[in-house]
């Protein structure tokens, strides 16, 4: 099947898909950056559940933003053309993504482990006895700073090898 003609369409559902990636993902940077205030054990959970929440419409951004990106590559015959920077494109946002969720999910376990919710049901225990110190340990091991910027520095590579290909 010809793809070309529907490239225009392919590229703007690629593009549409980055936008609920970063919606969905900008709850949890919001989230990251806000716990580093916060001691307030229900607060806490709370915070912690609005990420949890956006995690749906992150995941659901970041499947159209993949498959949209494929395809496009497709539709503009850029896979076979001897251009670089699709797969140059594809691979930096597989290893970004590879290392960044890993490192997410680990300071947002800890800290729900800090604060009693069980990382499989996501259920608070209302009989544990929060640890203050345990709790500031688990929300400053994380860095959040270094996370916000490897994401926007992929996006603007991103966005600058899909606009200029470069190569």
């Amino acid at each position: 099947m010809d793809l070309a003609p529907y490239h225009t369409w392919i590229v703007w559902i690629h593009v549409v898909g980055v936008f609920l990636f970063l919606i969905g993902h900008g709850v949890s940077i919001f989230v990251a950056f806000r716990l580093r205030n916060e001691r307030e054990p229900v607060a806490v959970r709370t915070l912690l559940d609005l990420s949890r929440r956006s995690i749906t419409t992150m995941s659901v951004g970041l499947l159209i933003w993949l498959l949209g990106g494929v395809l496009a590559g497709f539709s503009g015959n850029y896979w076979t053309s001897g251009q670089l920077w699709i797969w140059l494109s594809l691979v930096l946002a597989i290893i970004v993504i590879g290392m960044m969720t890993p490192m997410g999910r680990f300071y947002f376990n800890r800290i729900r482990e800090a604060v009693g919710v069980d990382l499989k049901t996501n259920q608070a225990d209302p009989n544990f006895a929060v640890d203050a110190a345990a709790l500031d340990a688990a929300i400053m091991s994380g860095r959040p700073m270094i996370l916000a910027a490897a994401g926007f520095g992929l996006i603007l590579v991103l966005s600058w090898l899909m606009f200029f290909k470069p190569f």
